[in-house]
């Protein structure tokens, strides 16, 4: 993903009440004071999960319509 795409998709994420900035930082010897930490807000888990949830059903439709192989 280009860098732009990213950023711009993160600020949507944001906007959206998706996710949010975590205060928390990983290893400080090895961080970054320009990098940011995000986390999903529960809004977003449920919007994964229901993403999620759409990819299943297309996936499972596709097989039945023989576009896509059954899983091993």
């Amino acid at each position: 993903m280009h860098t732009v795409a990213l950023y711009g998709t993160i600020k949507r994420m944001l906007a959206s009440g998706l996710i949010e900035e975590a205060g928390d930082r990983a290893d400080l010897t090895m961080d970054d004071e320009r990098r940011r930490y995000y986390r999903q807000k529960p809004l977003g888990k449920r919007v994964a999960r229901a993403e999620a949830r759409r990819i299943a059903e297309l996936a499972a439709t596709a097989r039945l319509k023989g576009l896509i192989p059954e899983p091993a």
